[in-house]
This record gives C-alpha cells, structure tokens and sequence, in this order.
C-alpha cells in the first residue's frame, strides 16, 4: 500500500491548466537570449509544488535539471555561506544554472540581506538568458517588506494564478487517491466527499487516508457517519470554524483563504481566524498555515476585529451565534 506522500496527482486538473502550460513553455523553448521569470502564485495545498515535480519529471534526460530550493533555504545557505566568508562562491553557484525554482518566495519576508542576493542572483541569471520560477501564496504586492526592486522583477514576469480545487477536480482527485489506496466506494459516496470537503488536496490525501483505515467498501452512509463523527477529531477545527462562517457570509472556503483582499473576504476572514483563536486554541502559526498567511498577519486581523467588537454589537451578536453552529 502506497504511503501518504507517494499520493500525488497524476491527473491535470482544470485549475492548474494556464500554470503548467507557462511551466511547459518555460522548460521547454529554445534558448533566444532572454531569460523569462515565471511567478506562481497560490494558496498553500493547491498543488505548486506538485506541478512543477510533475513538469521537471517530463524534461529529456539530456537537458540540465533546475536548480530547486525554498526561499527559506535559499536563506539558510547564505547565513552558512557568510559565517564561513564564502559568500562569492554561493553567489557564482547561481550564476551557473539554466533555470532556478525559488518556492515559497514570502519565507524571506523582513529578511534584506536575503532579499538583496537573491535580486543579484535572478538579475544575473536572466541577464544571460536563464529562467527563473518563483511560488508563493502572496502576489507581488502583498510581500511585506520585500524592496521595490525585486518586486518589480516578479511584477514583470508572468503571474499565474492556481488555486484550491473546484468539486470537479477533488472528485477526480479523490477517485485516484481512493484508487491508489485500493479503497472501494460508492459513487454517491465520493460525490457526498467531493461537495463537502473544500480544502486543499493535501487535505484530501488526508481524508483518504483516514477512510482506508476503515477496511471495507464504503457507501454513502459510512461517508456521513465519517463526516459526523470522524473530521472533528479534536472538537472543533479550524476548518470546522471556517465552513461555518463560510455559510454565513456567503462566500466559499477557498475564498476566504485566498490571497484576495476584497471587502466581502476581509471581514469573514477576520471573523474565522478570531473564531479559531477562541473555539479552535489554535496557535498564530498554525492559522497563518491554514490560511496561507504570515502569523504576523492573523495577529494583526484578530486584533483588528477584536477592536470593533465593543463599538458593533451586531457583530459580537453574529459571532456568538457563530460560536453555537460550531459548537
């Protein structure tokens, strides 16, 4: 039986179809002189990482495999790189290299130094006709702190969005994973799993998971009983929570934990990541990871709420009548 992490989307989804045609064309052009940045840009779970394995995968054996780290990394060897005065041979390692992957780009928010080489190093690299391929789950513009330099560089490459799976494609991704794990279920079933479960295919894998542990052929009965007595391991979840104020602001989950900004996302937001807080003792970090957001930002959207709780009792009143649905 396959593990967990051998679970990866072998099937092109809908929602990934525009990134990995830029991918495709990026890896795959004959050489013009002009280096290309490719920016991918996602909500955590959405399948950056697996879209850009499954695109080094298909490159001939013959061309040169990219040269592939986090930004977090990227930081971690310059540190070791400076405590042991060999900073110009970190920088002539990415001058060399015919394409660089650098994912999760907001791992190096607030950190200058990190920032500035790492400017040098794409500036150099499409100078002389290399690509660069950026991920994060922020746009350009929502980087904190990041210099107007290098986020005119990201600005000026091709920004792709992807996001979380539509109910066609978990229903898809669900059907495989459910294959790879050998676990027989009924149509009605996995459609009952595909409508309920917005969240990312990591997730998913998750849930997968779990319903093999059950041993035998599951209808949509053993579906329910699961929903109803299984998800919920811990009480309340944040993703209990977020449903719940999902429904009542109207507005689906992936939304909510998007890099979008409007003012019909900001104030449900807010109202989830306070929620989990209370309902969920869920730590800053852990609600940065499930909404794809620094900690320093759910710090900052609790606290903002929490200021308009004494001068809005209709608010405090909608969020007490939250706090019983999710109880």
């Amino acid at each position: 039986m396959p593990s967990t992490t051998d679970l990866q989307p072998l099937i092109p989804l809908a929602e990934q179809r525009l990134a990995r045609s830029a991918l495709r064309r990026l890896l795959k052009s004959t050489s013009d002189g002009k280096g290309r940045l490719l920016y991918l840009v996602g909500p955590a779970g959405c399948g950056k990482s697996a879209l850009l394995a499954e695109s080094f995968r298909e490159l001939p054996s013959s061309q040169v495999p990219p040269l592939q780290l986090t930004a977090a990394e990227f930081a971690a060897q310059l540190a070791e790189a400076s405590s042991n005065q060999q900073v110009p041979n970190f920088q002539e390692r990415f001058r060399s290299v015919s394409v660089l992957v650098c994912e999760d780009i907001q791992g190096i928010e607030r950190r200058p130094e990190t920032q500035r080489q790492l400017l040098a190093a794409i500036d150099e690299l499409l100078a002389h006709g290399s690509d660069v391929v950026v991920t994060s789950t922020k746009l350009p513009g929502q980087l904190e702190s990041f210099p107007a330099k290098l986020v005119s560089r990201f600005r000026g490459g091709i920004i792709v969005s992807l996001k979380l799976p539509g109910p066609e494609s978990r229903t898809e991704l669900l059907r495989l994973f459910c294959r790879q794990r050998r676990l027989s279920i009924s149509r009605d079933a996995l459609a009952l799993l595909a409508e309920l479960l917005e969240v990312s295919q990591r997730e998913l894998i998750g849930v997968v998971t779990q319903l093999s542990e059950l041993h035998r052929s599951l209808k949509r009965a053993d579906i329910e009983e699961f929903l109803r007595n299984k998800l919920p391991t811990k009480s309340i979840t944040p993703l209990t929570v977020a449903r719940a104020v999902a429904r009542e602001f109207g507005i689906t989950l992936p939304a909510m934990r998007s890099s979008r900004r409007s003012q019909a996302l900001v104030l449900p937001r807010q109202c989830a990541m306070w929620l989990c807080r209370k309902l969920c003792h869920a730590s800053y970090p852990e609600l940065g990871e499930f909404f794809a957001r620094q900690h320093s930002s759910v710090i900052h959207a609790v606290r903002k709420l929490e200021a308009r709780l004494d001068k809005e009792p209709a608010l405090r009143q909608r969020l007490t009548r939250l706090e019983g649905v999710c109880r």
